[in-house]
């Protein structure tokens, strides 16, 4: 988890998208994901697309920038563990439908 003037954000877990957006989540927070894959800078792309996402600009306080979200969302995959990142390379090669989720917060 990575925090930074309110905003937080936070691993999930992996696996099947439709699980995931069936857990509730409280109005502060957003659901983000990206292709499973362990390879740090395509993580942190992926999840670029989700916060850039016209949907998600809607719901955040303006006081948040797109800097912000993103600094604590790189630091989050920043600090994955390598062999969960290897777990998402294996998950890639089976058949590439896993995602990875996380939260963030306000």
């Amino acid at each position: 988890m990575t925090t930074s003037n309110s905003l937080e954000c936070r691993y999930l877990g992996w696996g099947d998208l439709n699980q995931f957006r069936q857990i509730p989540l409280a109005d502060n927070d957003a659901l983000i994901y990206t292709t499973a894959i362990g390879n740090a800078p395509v993580l942190i792309r992926g999840f670029l697309n989700c916060i850039r996402s016209e949907e998600l600009k809607r719901r955040l306080p303006e006081k948040f920038s797109e800097n912000d979200l993103a600094g604590v969302m790189v630091e989050m995959v920043r600090t994955l563990p390598d062999n969960l990142m290897a777990e998402f390379n294996k998950c890639l090669n089976n058949d590439g439908s896993q995602v990875v989720c996380a939260v963030i917060s306000w």
